[in-house]
């Protein structure tokens, strides 16, 4: 089995903390949809709690009818913006409970985040939570316009940014993308998938749960890009704008980034990737505890900044 790592001190401390606060949670994904969602937006929201302060905050609504919350920094300088999307295995999670991360993001890249919530499955599988995703994107302009656009998100959130770049083919592409700990295959036995099985946190079977709401059990995934990314043709991914990738240590989904990071890297593309050692699936969520969060979200700006 390979090596995972070990916890960080201060990771350690935050799980013992959920522990204490939280006691025995329930898995939400063997729950009925609706309960699994009441259980992941209740155990989220309390990391919105403390979000730095914003000099404008807008809730509009998109052309396609949708709400958009948009989170505007005081170092806003009218020129860029960022798409960010939820993470939450396609089926749980929502603006609402990465409000705190659109906020972290905003005050770090200094530009305005955007934040909105998609249709979850499994009662909206693939590709309906996409088609949201590249609707918002045709109507981004109505909410800021005169921008240049990036998009960012995390895990399943990162999975449909790249989907949606990939799908948009070179045409009205974002600027850069930032993606955290990703989904971007769906190789139960990649070395991350097997030394993490069983978490702490994100599993692997719940991994293959989420999956299976998302594109039903029989789905042939890795025949299609837009689920799959890492499997993308070298002439598709060609078309990404530049990217900054980082990934968790202990985490089922490691092996996801490190091998996408990889792939690009081969085809002779300058794409930033970081593994940040010690923490585990989701850790961004967890700043206001977890200083390798702050950091993350530090070393995005960094990044954001570079390839903008």
């Amino acid at each position: 089995m390979t090596n995972a790592g070990s916890l960080a001190p201060e990771m350690r401390a935050v799980l013992e903390r959920l522990a204490v606060e939280d006691g025995l949670q329930p898995d939400p994904t063997i729950l009925p949809p609706a309960e699994g969602r009441a259980v992941t937006e209740a155990s989220n929201r309390r990391w919105n709690l403390d979000g730095p302060k914003m000099a404008r905050e807008l809730i509009v609504e998109t052309p396609d009818g949708r709400r958009a919350y948009v989170f505007i920094p005081g170092r806003d300088d009218g020129t860029r913006a960022i798409l960010y999307i939820h993470g939450g295995g396609w089926s749980f999670c929502s603006a609402a409970t990465h409000e705190g991360a659109a906020r972290r993001l905003a005050q770090e890249t200094g530009v305005p985040v955007v934040t909105f919530d998609y249709r979850l499955a499994p009662e909206h599988p693939y590709p309906a939570g996409l088609e949201d995703c590249i609707s918002f994107w045709a109507g981004r302009d109505a909410i800021l316009p005169e921008r240049k656009w990036s998009i960012s998100g995390d895990s399943a959130g990162a999975n449909l940014a790249v989907a949606m770049m990939l799908r948009l083919d070179g045409c009205d592409p974002p600027q850069s993308g930032l993606l955290f700990y990703g989904v971007y295959d769906a190789d139960f036995d990649s070395p991350s998938y097997v030394s993490v099985a069983d978490g702490p946190g994100l599993t692997r079977d719940k991994m293959r749960r989420y999956w299976d709401y998302y594109t039903g059990a029989q789905t042939d995934r890795l025949s299609d890009p837009c689920l799959v990314p890492l499997r993308a043709s070298v002439d598709a991914l060609a078309n990404l704008p530049p990217l900054y990738l980082n990934a968790a240590e202990i985490d089922p989904l490691r092996s996801d980034s490190q091998r996408f990071a990889e792939k690009l890297s081969a085809m002779g593309r300058q794409d930033l990737f970081e593994i940040v050692p010690g923490v585990i699936h989701g850790f961004m969520q967890m700043s206001m505890w977890l200083p390798q969060a702050s950091e993350a979200y530090r070393r995005a700006g960094q990044a954001f900044r570079a390839m903008t």
